[in-house]
């Protein structure tokens, strides 16, 4: 009984430190803005909770919020021919080396190190302390290899050995959605693998008023091939449908890369390229009109949809992860999908009614509090 009790009295301050690909930022990428929902989600269960994050030359300027417990570390990208032969050892190991070493040293005052994205996977060679391992999605879910000749071949043969390496090296996996938390199970039954959400801070995000001229949205980074293939899918066999339906409608298309498909603005269509704040254009949409036909994971897009207020419509695969929520329509064909957008966007009534829901499912589900207790769950349970 005495041992027991020192036991629990030892873990009840848990110490954790977290390791980033990005900085958290509000306006930055996808895994920059729910780090800050892990980070505050921590925090509010009272985890001694530290990062490091690192910033690499694609990352966005900006300013984490005050507050965050955050280091930044300089990363540069692999170059020459020893970025070529450390490719072929440690793919996507740019985290590896002088960074991987300064996480160790900063693990040795913690109790469990969370390693978030599959390529922190290289930190943990010098980590002396127990480590979860967050995968935010697989890379074959996502893409196809291609063809051999092409840069994506290399992209998608470089992030799936490295996450062979992940699921040889490390027993405790972290998954955001159902999809991938099976697939991970099924590749590695040995694993402790915990299903845990993405999330985000509501205080970031204000309910849109969903009260203005009829207008679908898509934001998205276009050279992200899944995200590609919905702009085209959109833009191809379902914006036409809704438009024959609604001929006042309006549609923005917004993301970096957007530029590059070749489209050419229309008196229905807004190609507004690269915003600085893609919250603020939430605030004009009566709906995110996102046909996804495949990927794995939660969509941080659809997230920032549902605590702005704004209702959705979608795929099976654009809702991966999402609880079913009345603020979600989920359908397939792409007659249904216009359907469904043609509908809201008709409807002010309807659309209020789902913008409500999704908020109020977003606070429910995917505030910083809820979605981070399977982790500090998890933490426990690794320390007991």
């Amino acid at each position: 009984m005495a041992a027991e009790s020192v036991t629990i009295a030892c873990i009840g301050t848990l110490r954790v430190l977290v390791v980033l690909t990005q900085p958290p930022l509000p306006e930055g990428g996808a895994p920059g803005k729910v780090a800050i929902g892990l980070l505050k989600g921590l925090d509010a269960h009272g985890v001694d909770v530290r990062a490091i994050a690192a910033h690499q030359h694609f990352a966005l300027e900006g300013e984490a919020p005050a507050g965050l417990p955050v280091e930044l570390v300089p990363v540069a990208p692999l170059a020459g021919w020893r970025g070529r032969l450390g490719r072929i050892r440690r793919p996507r190991g740019e985290l590896a080396g002088a960074f991987a070493a300064h996480v160790a040293e900063a693990a040795e005052s913690v109790d469990v190190v969370h390693l978030d994205q599959v390529e922190t996977v290289w930190c943990a060679e010098l980590l002396t302390k127990p480590c979860v391992l967050h995968l935010h999605y697989l890379a074959r879910l996502d893409r196809p290899l291609g063809a051999p000749w092409k840069r994506q071949f290399r992209e998608v043969l470089d992030a799936v050995r490295t996450e062979r390496r992940a699921l040889r090296s490390i027993h405790h996996l972290v998954a955001s959605s159902p999809l991938v938390a099976g697939e991970l199970r099924r590749r590695t039954p040995s694993a402790d693998v915990t299903l845990a959400p993405l999330s985000l801070d509501p205080g970031l995000y204000r309910a849109a008023p969903l009260d203005g001229p009829p207008t679908a949205g898509l934001i998205g980074t276009a050279h992200w091939p899944p995200t590609e293939a919905a702009i085209h899918m959109l833009l191809g066999e379902v914006w036409p449908r809704v438009r024959r339906q609604v001929p006042g409608a309006r549609l923005v298309l917004a993301g970096r890369g957007t530029e590059r498909l070749g489209l050419s603005p229309e008196p229905a269509l807004e190609l507004a390229g690269e915003v600085d704040s893609a919250r603020e254009l939430f605030q004009r949409l009566s709906l995110l009109l996102f046909p996804l036909p495949r990927g794995s994971g939660m969509k941080v897009k659809v997230l920032e949809a549902l605590a702005s207020g704004v209702p959705v419509v979608t795929t099976q695969a654009g809702a991966e992860g999402i609880a079913p929520s009345n603020g979600v329509v989920v359908e397939t064909a792409p007659e249904r999908l216009a359907a469904a957008a043609a509908e809201l966007l008709t409807d002010e009534r309807a659309r209020q009614e789902r913008g409500a829901a999704a908020r109020a499912d977003f606070e429910r589900l995917y505030a910083p509090g809820p979605a981070t207790e399977p982790l500090v769950e998890l933490y426990r349970g690794i320390l007991r």
